[in-house]
């Protein structure tokens, strides 16, 4: 079964007395292995005027969709409230920490979730509530709901299936009637659904009459009449022109480009030094065990492992990392603090010994410095 991510945003891990977070910042699950989907834009809430169509994603990055040349753009915060003015329909979901999910309709119907889990030897069923009352739905037992909305009489559901470690697809999109225990249609990737994996996003598009589907690794569109009439990948590459990194809607699913990724993550400035740098890694270098295409670069700066002695191909991109482990975003500062320690670079150990010198002994960013000089203390001979 696929893992795939819930919507936490961060898991905290309790270490020396202070709260750590830990490295798969942007994965949904925190504390889960690694994927290439959990770079893509997990979509939190989807807007819409009569030209445009706004995407929200759960790390942050704010996309613009034009409808007519189909281009998406990503938007600065003030931009993008620009283009999509507030107030904005309440988000999609209601994450507790304890109790029920709330899912809500765009027009703000809501929905009680108790989540199915069914793995380590459980079996819990979900249970939706709405108004009130136990809500009669068509799903299976251990399949549960991530989003929903409703059409005239009837309420779409977003599915996916919750384990150990992670959540999975599940039964697609299910349409059933609202008032009653009737299944109308289900709608699955033969469909034409960009994913097999579970669906976060269902949002209806007031100017056209269509549902907008959230997936793990794209969008789609589908009609009343339950036909997917669009669909797209999320895609992030360098931009030709200007050499920075950029996230794009594409109709065939295509890996990203993993350098293209890691500079975004790293907040790259000088994306033309950062190419010239990226360019002299020998190619060969990008299939590794079952990594493709140089996705083990991606996945061994978001896991706390490192491939050996692969990574000394890799020193040239140190410097950036140094810069991101300095920098006052603090996702970026986190992402290139962990880092550092991965390369087998003289420059390392200078550098962290100066942050050591710098850091106060209560901060987080403490225990991943001392852990770094412990490493480099064992490496002497």
């Amino acid at each position: 079964m696929k893992m795939n991510r819930s919507r936490s945003k961060y898991s905290m891990i309790p270490l020396a007395g202070i709260l750590i977070v830990v490295l798969a910042t942007e994965t949904w699950g925190g504390l889960l292995e690694f994927e290439e989907v959990d770079t893509l834009p997990q979509v939190e809430n989807i807007l819409f005027t009569a030209s445009h169509v706004g995407i929200v994603s759960h790390d942050g990055r704010l996309f613009s969709l034009d409808r007519q040349t189909q281009d998406v753009q990503q938007l600065d915060s003030r931009t993008f409230t620009q283009q999509f003015p507030e107030p904005w329909p309440p988000k999609p979901y209601e994450m507790r920490q304890t109790g029920p999910q709330i899912l809500r309709s765009s027009t703000g119907h809501e929905f009680e979730l108790t989540p199915a889990y069914c793995s380590e030897g459980a079996h819990d069923g979900h249970e939706l509530r709405y108004q009130q009352r136990p809500f009669p739905d068509v799903l299976k037992h251990c399949t549960s709901v991530a989003a929903l909305e409703i059409i005239g009489t009837q309420v779409w559901l977003g599915t996916v299936h919750p384990y150990e470690g992670g959540t999975g697809g599940a039964e697609g999109i299910v349409v059933q009637a609202l008032d009653k225990k009737q299944k109308v249609s289900s709608i699955t990737a033969k469909s034409g659904l960009t994913t097999d994996g579970p669906i976060y996003m269902l949002r209806d598009d007031p100017f056209t009459k269509t549902v907008w589907v959230a997936t793990e690794r794209g969008l789609n569109q589908v009609d009343r009449q339950f036909q997917v009439v669009w669909g797209r990948y999320w895609y992030e590459d360098f931009e030709p022109s200007s050499g920075s990194s950029r996230t794009q809607l594409i109709e065939t699913q295509k890996r990203s480009n993993a350098f293209a990724v890691l500079g975004r993550k790293l907040g790259v400035q000088d994306w033309q030094a950062y190419r010239q740098v990226v360019q002299q890694i020998p190619s060969h270098l990008g299939t590794w065990g079952d990594f493709k295409d140089f996705q083990w670069v991606l996945y061994f700066t978001h896991m706390s492992g490192v491939p050996g002695e692969y990574f000394k191909h890799l020193n040239g991109l140190l410097p950036f990392v140094m810069e991101a482990a300095q920098s006052e975003v603090p996702k970026v500062h986190f992402f290139g603090l962990v880092n550092v320690c991965k390369f087998d670079d003289p420059r390392v150990l200078t550098f962290m010994t100066t942050l050591a010198s710098k850091s106060d002994a209560t901060s987080p960013d403490d225990y991943w410095i001392r852990e770094c000089l412990k490493t480099w203390e064992a490496r002497k001979p």
